[in-house]
């Protein structure tokens, strides 16, 4: 008995239903339709079914009246089943759905970082539980060796070489698994409010908080900051119009003692930044929206630094829900006591004419944040439905 596509269709239709996951208790039929015939030609339908008719493993029922001429339906044990699978030469997806579980929690019990675990726990677990599976396994394969990688990142890496790394190909992450990536990291990477941030990040943010980088981060500074790399004593004070700390700087930076700085003012816009005059006592630091996670251990080590003096922390940002959300970002993760600088109502109000419409879907989701320190801000927003760009007051 050769292959048939009457099979294949019963197989299909086995595996769409409830009972796929190998249930081969009662019987079932399967209905012929027109598509059917006109898939493999109706002769040819007929005279397969016939076939497994003498052989014992269905039976027909053809339509009243036209007997050996039009099939109403086939009839079958599921216990048959298995025997289906082998003239077709079909893995069962119970089977195939099985490997990948395998596959699967293998990978998990390797995993540490929260959201790719969450990823798995929350949505790849419970659709194979339900019977959907990759179709193409072997691209399944290099998206968790993907994962696998992304799990072992603990230091940035530019993204090609991450791709070559661990995908055996310098592009294969951007063209194949970039985009799921960054799809995940926004759902799973954060919980509670904090997911916000990741609502307002662009991708290439997301990218940075998973170490994978586009190319080399670059820490804009204006001000007087006092460091060692490799021997060498650096004060970006000399520089009047502001300096780049590149990411091999960051890294091997030694902070020293800054006993000069009294304030630290982050700006999120580089045109504001390029702006603000230079201020003895005040470092003023270009956040580019998000800071890394490499950047954000340099400010906290700066913070730590500072610690036993006076210091003042301040932002300046867009007033609007992305503001809002880098402003927090900053204040849970880096400076503790984080104040908005021309964040508030008056600065608002006064730049009220350079107003943007907000959008509806960001409308809604700047009404569950809740942040005392930019809260009128925030009101006015909802009220008036607009926001100010920080250019607006260069």
């Amino acid at each position: 008995m050769g292959k048939m596509k009457l099979l294949d269709f019963i197989i299909d239709q086995y595996e769409r239903g409830s009972k796929w996951n190998n249930d081969t208790i009662g019987n079932a039929s399967f209905r012929v339709e027109e598509k059917h015939y006109e898939t493999i030609g109706k002769t040819t339908l007929i005279s397969e079914a016939k076939e497994l008719e003498n052989s014992g493993l269905l039976k027909i029922r053809w339509v009243k009246g036209y007997n050996n001429v039009d099939i109403e339906k086939v009839e079958y044990p599921l216990s048959n089943m298995i025997h289906f699978y082998q003239v077709c030469n079909r893995k069962p997806k119970y089977a195939i759905v099985g490997e990948q579980k395998n596959m699967v929690m293998e990978y998990f019990h390797s995993f540490k970082k929260p959201w790719i675990r969450s990823y798995i726990e929350l949505e790849v677990m419970p659709k194979l539980e339900k019977g959907y599976y990759e179709r193409n396994q072997e691209k399944m394969k290099q998206f968790y060796q993907c994962l696998s990688g992304l799990d072992q990142l603990e230091a940035p890496m530019y993204k090609r070489v991450f791709s070559k790394r661990f995908l055996n190909n310098s592009k294969t992450f951007e063209k194949e698994f970039q985009r799921s990536i960054i799809s995940i990291a926004r759902k799973y990477s954060n919980s509670g409010e904090d997911i916000l941030e990741y609502d307002s990040m662009e991708d290439s943010d997301i990218l940075n908080q998973l170490y994978i980088e586009e190319y080399s981060q670059e820490l804009y500074v204006k001000g007087s900051l006092r460091i060692e790399v490799e021997g060498n004593l650096i004060d970006t004070g000399c520089f009047p119009y502001g300096t780049v700390l590149n990411t091999q700087t960051i890294k091997n930076a030694v902070i020293l003692d800054n006993p000069h700085i009294t304030k630290i003012l982050t700006i999120e816009n580089k045109a504001n930044f390029t702006s603000e005059s230079m201020e003895e006592g005040t470092l003023i630091i270009f956040s580019h929206g998000y800071f890394s996670p490499l950047e954000r251990e340099f400010l906290k080590r700066l913070a730590e630094n500072l610690s036993e003096q006076l210091v003042s922390y301040l932002h300046s940002g867009d007033m609007d829900f992305g503001g809002v959300c880098i402003f927090r970002y900053i204040k849970n993760r880096i400076f503790p006591e984080l104040k908005p600088y021309r964040m508030d109502k008056d600065t608002f109000d006064k730049y009220i004419s350079y107003g943007e419409p907000i959008e509806e879907v960001t409308l809604e989701k700047l009404k569950r944040i809740e942040e005392p320190m930019l809260q009128d801000l925030i009101n006015a927003i909802i009220e008036t439905g607009l926001v100010i760009e920080q250019e607006a007051y260069i």
